[in-house]
């Protein structure tokens, strides 16, 4: 029984590799490059000071905002799907520098500091993706409209069930606590997220007798505020319910606002895993890499799994955290390992190509001999 490939399906699986890769090189980029963009200063911010930095046009079209916890993923995975369909190697990223624009929103309310501002206008400015899904752009929508506005299409992403999604933030608190400093009373949280205190509605003091549901509450009620304040700003704007992100209408809306009339697929992705006995420096990976399986997706495609996999343990090492003693040891080994055993199992894939009659691809057959050979067709197998 030999399986074949659709060449959308492989075109789609290279444009996932050529994503992925692209963010690692990003992610692993020096960090004076990086450090740059705190040096920019705005060019119409009221004070003088060289223009913003410009190198690279931002790729924003359309920008998705919620409060998390909220089919962000799902939504992203529905979003890829409409650029995949369309061919265009455009990209939709869940929760891009999101952590880092809420870390200089906050910085610059506790400081003054306008060169924060700064910071925040030139992350935008050098966006390189087509779609940004996720939570930490609700504070800053007045900087990307006057940035962005007229190529950006805002969709306004909202859980009807309040309680749910308040409850499902402060469980992903517990389990993750880096991104939720002010939220978490955990020492491992590290990154800010917006308070109350930030807007000038209550003290340090009166926020931190708050529950953390009340707190989750209240980040609730003013991240849907500010979409809804800001929203004219933005030419076109969408607003999708959490519940009806499978609705045929919706789908079709969504691709809409992408400029496309090809439909997505339905995607319920990013579920909680229990991990109250993982250990808390692992929790993040795991949930990433479990949370965020699809599991239909798993069921039709053979490949999927893989690639799901090894685009994880990517992005996790890409992460490593490379200040902790002996970490930069660690992650060599790791790194040797991986590739190690990767080699290993590519014999094995040789031996079954053999014993079927494959041919690797770079020395494959031509187009028209192609055309013969049996292909796989929504996940299922062909056999001559």
């Amino acid at each position: 029984m030999i399986m074949g490939q659709l060449r959308d399906e492989r075109d789609h699986h290279r444009l996932e590799c050529e994503a992925a890769s692209a963010e690692l090189r990003r992610l692993t980029r020096p960090r004076a490059v990086a450090s740059s963009i705190g040096s920019a200063s705005r060019a119409t911010n009221g004070h003088a000071g060289p223009a913003l930095m410009k190198s690279h046009a931002s790729a924003l079209r359309v920008l998705c905002v919620g409060t998390g916890r909220d089919g962000t993923t799902s939504l992203t995975r529905m979003m890829q799907d409409v650029f995949d369909t369309e061919g265009n190697g455009d990209v939709a990223v869940h929760e891009w520098a999101s952590s880092e624009l809420n870390e200089l929103f906050c910085q610059l309310k506790e400081t003054g500091d306008r060169s924060f501002e700064d910071q925040i206008r030139q992350t935008i400015l050098n966006c390189p993706h087509a779609c940004v899904v996720g939570n930490g752009y609700a504070a800053i929508l007045p900087v990307i409209a006057g940035l962005l506005g007229d190529q950006v299409t805002l969709v306004h992403l909202r859980r009807r069930d309040r309680a749910a999604c308040i409850a499902s933030l402060t469980e992903n608190a517990e389990v993750a606590p880096q991104n939720h400093f002010y939220y978490a009373d955990s020492p491992a949280a590290r990154r800010k997220r917006p308070t109350a205190f930030h807007f000038g509605e209550m003290s340090r003091e009166q926020w931190a007798e708050l529950s953390q549901a009340d707190r989750f509450g209240w980040y609730y009620d003013k991240t849907h505020a500010l979409i809804e304040r800001h929203k004219s700003l933005f030419p076109n704007t969408l607003a999708v319910d959490t519940e009806d992100l499978s609705a045929d209408s919706v789908r079709a809306a969504l691709a809409h606002a992408a400029g496309s009339t090809a439909t997505p697929r339905a995607f319920h992705v990013n579920r909680f895993v229990d991990l109250r006995h993982v250990p808390i420096d692992r929790r993040s990976f795991v949930q990433r890499l479990l949370g965020q399986l699809d599991v239909q997706k798993l069921a039709h495609d053979d490949l999927y799994g893989l690639r799901q996999v090894l685009n994880e343990m990517i992005y996790h090492l890409a992460h490593f955290p490379d200040t902790a003693p002996g970490a930069l040891d660690e992650l060599r080994w790791t790194l040797r390992e991986m590739h190690r055993l990767l080699d290993s199992r590519i014999g094995d894939i040789r031996e079954l190509m053999e014993r079927v009659g494959a041919v690797p691809e770079m020395a494959g057959l031509a187009d028209d001999e192609e055309q013969d050979t049996p292909r796989r067709r929504n996940g299922s197998r062909l056999s001559n």
